[in-house]
């Protein structure tokens, strides 16, 4: 053990009267505070947007394919991508599943009420994960090869309307200057959140679509395509559309939801100026500190000095110092974050108002790899901060600090 960590330890567990002391604890709290803030402010952020992310990707998928006059016109001829074609996709690594979809804007009309909503054909190769976490009651379609009758629809649409599992759902088209009407079964009520899906979308087979549409069993209105990793979204985009040529459009999802996507890059920039915030308020504290026990301890340095100790010395002991309050400070406030975390996660203490946020409550999704990188980046700095107040040690004389007690 080296002299200056044996002096530390010895002042730090020293007992008695000191100025330092609450100083100590106030900065041990502070850097503490700091740390859960941080933790937490991260750990929410991703939660949120992981949240937000799943909820769109579930009504629209990561990357849609469509023809390519979509964006040119307001007709709709469909498309048909070949089994060579699909296969061709499915190569692509990152690629989970393929599934075709069509559309179709109707009325839903009740004795008493209408609600305008867009009907959206699925077929059997669609992933049912998203709606099936978020089915409230009954059941999601059952699809046949044949066709079928079955819908899906929102609570919000639900509630309007007064609907229930069971009943029978008319909804009406606007189709080559007449209106046709068909009749759905609702087998399943669904609720995410999302208020601009949630009011508008019900889910039935595609071949219903097909139908309204004269369209063959082959033809639809695009494909959406799951990937396995999001961040990889731009890039698997770009190998879709070399797979399937300049006559199809690509469409990611932060394309299809551009504002919702801006609004949660907005977000970051609130959760990094909280992050500046905090470490610069943990960086005064803890060098403040450390000014008053260098302060405190004028006659120990003079004394030191007077023994031969160098400069060098003695500021490593005083940073010996500093390094304990601040990983004392880190550990508590690694503890309160995941301690908080934990509670939010197992009982959803914290509620959020789902008009505004899409979600009932906080969501909290840690990542080790952003622990570490705030305890990391926090000794780092505050370490590096607390060598200028060090430096004022080597001007301090040991014969007038001496005469100073």
């Amino acid at each position: 053990m080296n002299y200056e960590y044996f002096l530390a330890k010895r002042l730090i567990k020293r007992k008695g009267k000191n100025l330092s002391r609450p100083i100590i604890i106030i900065a041990t709290l502070s850097i503490t505070l700091g740390v859960a803030v941080m933790i937490l402010s991260i750990s929410i952020l991703q939660g949120f947007k992981s949240e937000i992310k799943e909820k769109i990707v579930g009504f629209a998928s990561h990357v849609q394919v469509l023809p390519y006059n979509l964006k040119l016109s307001e007709s709709l001829d469909g498309i048909s991508l070949s089994q060579k074609e699909k296969e061709g996709l499915l190569r692509i690594d990152n690629i989970k599943s393929i599934s075709p979809f069509a559309t179709k804007g109707g009325v839903i009309k009740t004795k008493t009420d209408f609600q305008g909503i867009m009907l959206k054909g699925v077929d059997k190769d669609y992933d049912t994960t998203f709606f099936h976490h978020y089915l409230t009651k009954g059941r999601f379609l059952n699809i046949k090869t044949n066709g079928g009758s079955e819908a899906l629809v929102s609570k919000v649409v639900a509630d309007k309307l007064n609907l229930s599992i069971g009943d029978k759902l008319r909804v009406f088209f606007y189709i080559d200057n007449n209106y046709r009407a068909r009749a759905f079964n609702i087998v399943g009520i669904y609720e995410t959140g999302l208020s601009d899906y949630d009011e508008r979308f019900v889910i039935c087979d595609i071949s219903q679509v097909q139908g309204l549409n004269s369209w063959g069993k082959d033809t639809v209105e695009g494909y959406e395509i799951l990937l396995k990793n999001f961040s990889l979204l731009e890039q698997t985009s770009q190998q879709i559309y070399y797979s399937l040529g300049e006559n199809m459009t690509i469409q990611t999802i932060e394309e299809i939801e551009p504002n919702l996507f801006s609004w949660l890059s907005l977000l970051d920039s609130n959760v990094i100026l909280i992050l500046i915030i905090m470490m610069l308020v943990s960086i005064v504290t803890i060098t403040s500190t450390l000014l008053i026990i260098i302060f405190e301890q004028t006659t120990t340095i003079g004394v030191l000095k007077s023994m031969g100790s160098t400069s060098k010395s003695i500021i490593k002991i005083f940073l010996y110092n500093a390094t304990y309050i601040i990983l004392r400070g880190l550990l508590f406030g690694n503890v309160l974050a995941l301690g908080i975390a934990f509670v939010q996660a197992k009982f959803n203490i914290f509620t959020l108002p789902q008009e505004s946020y899409f979600l009932t409550s906080v969501p909290i999704e840690i990542s080790a790899i952003q622990i570490i990188m705030v305890n990391l980046v926090t000794i780092i700095i505050c370490l590096a901060a607390l060598l200028i107040p060090a430096r004022s040690i080597s001007k301090i004389s040991p014969i007038k600090s001496i005469r100073f007690d």
